[in-house]
């Protein structure tokens, strides 16, 4: 049977499902919006950094939303910060857009050296962190609104949904356990990529048929994600956050190795696949193991 080529494009979409249901769940159980996976993936597959971030903010629309809804149903969601938290990002997330819309196709590296760094910052304090917690400060509504603005600048600029930076600064700053941080971060993200959209979606001619394949995964993996955390300490969450934000670290690494060897990229995208697998298999246990409860 041939196929043209638009048939093959949509049964290569399709293919994204799987990877959204799987991404979701890491969403869903660790607050983030997931672009911190997809981004790189669709880098790889062919996508400018514009057309990477826009796709990337649909897709943590689906996580997020999905997310949320089954991390309010275990109690874990504080609304008032997370819309606050939300709309200061989705107001600083218009900025950032229209700065990658100015740099993709000739600065893209930069993003992921920026990308890098920040990673690397949060990783270090995620590691530092989960056994010293720290006292909340004293203005919670400013705590929040800076956490959003700082969220929503990294949001669209590297098309993720800020999770990565609001769950570890709800826990510093304002004294969140992380189970509460995982669910506020995910409503909050709700708001912040939306607001990255809507700079993104007027300037972008989008093939819609991938980022649509992302979502319907999310809404299968996210609330299962979101479930799994009633099976880890708040501790156990945050130290698996930090190793993945470290997957991340040295697939970006690779990736900008890539450019003097090639082959390298397929080692980036192996170092993803791994933490995958791993936190997969820890999922597994912790399913099958009844004992497991925080």
């Amino acid at each position: 049977m041939n196929l043209n080529r638009n048939e093959l494009v949509v049964m290569w979409s399709l293919l994204f499902i799987p990877l959204g249901a799987i991404v979701g769940a890491l969403s869903g159980f660790f607050g983030i919006g997931g672009g911190v996976i997809i981004v790189p993936v669709l880098l790889f597959s062919g996508y400018s950094a514009a057309e990477a971030v826009a796709t990337s903010l649909l897709f943590v629309v689906g996580t997020s939303l999905s997310g949320a809804k089954k991390h309010t149903s275990l109690g874990n969601v504080s609304w008032s910060t997370g819309i606050t938290v939300g709309l200061a990002g989705a107001v600083t997330a218009q900025l950032s857009s229209r700065l990658v819309l100015s740099i993709s196709g000739t600065y893209d590296w930069l993003l992921n050296l920026f990308y890098l760094a920040i990673l690397s910052y949060f990783a270090v304090t995620l590691l530092k962190k989960t056994s010293k917690p720290q006292k909340p400060k004293k203005s919670s509504l400013l705590a929040a609104l800076v956490i959003g603005m700082m969220a929503g600048l990294l949001s669209a600029l590297l098309g993720i949904g800020g999770g990565f930076i609001i769950v570890p600064l709800l826990v510093s700053w304002l004294g969140f356990s992380t189970h509460r941080g995982v669910g506020t971060s995910l409503a909050a993200v709700l708001f912040i990529s939306l607001g990255g959209l809507v700079g993104y979606l007027p300037s972008l001619s989008l093939d819609y048929v991938t980022p649509l394949a992302l979502v319907v995964g999310a809404f299968i993996g996210a609330p299962l994600g979101a479930s799994l955390t009633n099976r880890y300490h708040d501790k156990e969450i945050s130290t698996r956050l930090a190793w993945l934000y470290v997957a991340v670290i040295v697939s970006i690494a690779l990736d900008l190795g890539a450019a003097l060897y090639a082959p390298l990229a397929y080692v980036s995208l192996a170092i993803l696949l791994a933490f995958l697998v791993g936190i997969g298999l820890d999922f597994r246990r912790r399913i099958v193991n009844q004992n497991h409860f925080s």
